[in-house]
């Protein structure tokens, strides 16, 4: 897990932030980029960036109204869990501190990778018990 706060929430601000992490992880022969269709992921600029990397950047977008399948929300989950609940902050920049801070104490401590246990039957019973 890396943490980046943005100034902005918009393209120029996230393809500069995609820009730092390459630049920090030259090591790296490519990623996986698994974004949802926020606007700053599916704008014309951002779009023209990453197809400019393609072989680096490869990326995958998480279905609409699904984020409960995205594994970028249950690492978030895990974190906040641990390091946000039942705080609060007397300023933006006190928040950024606590969070920077934090995320390389969580790859320390508690970071793993995802068991992913929703199989089929078991996304079937959940559909079944909650569409009605």
């Amino acid at each position: 897990m890396e943490a980046v706060i943005l100034d902005r929430k918009d393209a120029k601000h996230y393809i500069q932030a995609l820009k730092q992490f390459r630049e920090r992880h030259p090591h790296l022969k490519g990623v996986f980029l698994i974004q949802d269709g926020d606007p700053s992921h599916t704008a014309r600029a951002t779009q023209d960036y990453l197809a400019q990397g393609a072989a680096w950047w490869r990326t995958r977008y998480t279905p609409v109204h699904a984020s409960w399948l995205n594994q970028a929300e249950i690492l978030i989950h895990s974190f906040s869990h641990r390091y946000l609940k039942r705080q609060s902050w007397h300023s933006r920049e006190a928040f950024i501190q606590h969070v920077m801070a934090s995320w390389p104490e969580y790859n320390d401590r508690y970071a793993e990778p995802i068991q992913w246990t929703w199989t089929n039957p078991k996304m079937r019973q959940w559909f079944a018990k909650h569409s009605h």
